[in-house]
């Protein structure tokens, strides 16, 4: 056999993965055994008596050879093959079912540069979750707890201990919320609390102190209110410093409890009181009376009633008030101070004095009602004028 023969023969059974030849083997090496007995016999085409008869006397076709580039015997080749051998002669690919990987040199651009964006992907998420990991077990412990609070008359070991934060927690993996929530049910005087981090390892407890804003009376003593109608404290005598409120009655009496109102707009006529009473800075208010919300009344220094009537213009109404009392009366002075009537339109304003039965303009005032003799200033027609303005306000 021909030796170049034999290496094609050798190289086409080196490819064949089963050892079985294929339908496009069969053909090309049936056109190559042709090829090479044509060279080698021109004749042998033609039939037996060597003019292309065969042994019957007929004419037999004679076949011409056709030589081609391997190019065109390759394109000749995929043309011929039937539909059943297409992944016989499909070229690998990069995984394919067989398994086999396409060597790098035969992907292309595209596929090189995917596959060299999907590694440094996929080594960039390998390094985060790393550093993830790493930040909750390893750093970032607490190493400090801070408390922030002013007049806060708790310690900070008590605040740190009923927050239930730790010294072994990692500071992003501390539950905040729920300290921040034991710490308001804990102590009445936390109005809120917010529980904060700095790195590498500090927790912070910021805390608002709650601020008495009035008392009230019950059986057993004194309890002491916040501006959200939370009990503070429960005292057996009455504070000095605090207002005690009359108007109301409790329904409950353990600190940290809420406070009830019989209705809503009595809380809100409080609110604006105690507002305006702070925003005017009104000191020396020793009791405030809303039993008749129509006609509040104020305890200034133990000394002093100060009548502000129906729960309007009362940020007014304080101001005229403070004026009178620091400018037109004396530290002895006692008695009633009406300012009801006072507003920007009409500014009235009255001071009757303990013991005496006719009441004075106070100084600095101006009033509607000059001063007139005990007969002219009879409190029955004082309380029926007053009366009518207010009739006329409500209505």
């Amino acid at each position: 056999m021909d030796p170049e023969k034999k290496r094609r023969k050798k190289q086409n059974n080196s490819k064949r993965p089963s050892g079985k030849m294929t339908a496009v083997e069969r053909r090309r090496i049936e056109r190559e055994r042709r090829a090479q007995k044509a060279s080698e016999d021109p004749f042998s085409s033609f039939g037996e008596d060597g003019f292309g008869l065969d042994s019957l006397g007929d004419p037999v076709s004679m076949p011409i050879p056709v030589f081609r580039s391997e190019e065109e015997e390759a394109l000749a080749m995929f043309a011929q093959a039937p539909e059943d051998e297409e992944v016989s002669r499909r070229e690998p690919q990069p995984e394919d079912d067989g398994g086999e990987i396409k060597p790098a040199s035969h992907l292309t651009r595209k596929q090189r540069h995917a596959r060299m964006v999907a590694s440094y992907v996929g080594v960039f998420f390998v390094i985060v979750i790393a550093a993830v990991l790493l930040s909750l077990t390893v750093m970032f412990r607490t190493t400090e707890i801070r408390v922030e609070a002013e007049n806060l008359p708790y310690s900070d070991e008590q605040i740190i201990s009923a927050s239930g934060l730790d010294y072994k927690d990692n500071i992003f993996l501390a539950k905040r919320k729920a300290a921040e929530k034991k710490l308001v049910e804990s102590f009445p005087y936390v109005e809120e609390a917010d529980v904060t981090f700095r790195i590498p390892g500090t927790q912070i407890i910021k805390i608002e102190t709650a601020v008495p804003s009035y008392q009230v009376q019950f059986s057993g003593g004194y309890a002491v209110v916040s501006a959200n109608c939370r009990i503070l404290e429960i005292n057996e005598t009455q504070r000095s410093d605090v207002p005690l409120l009359k108007g109301i009655k409790l329904d409950h009496t353990q600190p940290g409890e809420y406070i009830t109102f019989e209705k809503t707009s009595t809380k809100q006529i409080l609110d604006e009181v105690v507002k305006n009473i702070n925003e005017n800075d009104i000191g020396s208010i020793y009791g405030i009376d809303i039993s008749n919300t129509a006609n509040i009344e104020l305890n200034f220094d133990n000394r002093i009633t100060i009548l502000l009537g129906l729960p309007e213009d009362v940020g007014y109404k304080l101001r005229t008030a403070k004026a009178i009392i620091n400018g037109s009366l004396t530290p002895n002075d006692r008695g009633t101070l009406d300012v009801s009537l006072a507003n920007s339109d009409r500014r009235s304003s009255y001071f009757t004095p303990i013991y005496s039965d006719t009441p004075q303009v106070a100084g600095g005032t101006s009033s509607s009602r000059p001063q007139t003799s005990s007969e002219e200033s009879n409190p029955k027609e004082e309380s029926e004028r007053n009366d009518e303005y207010l009739e006329d306000i409500i209505d």
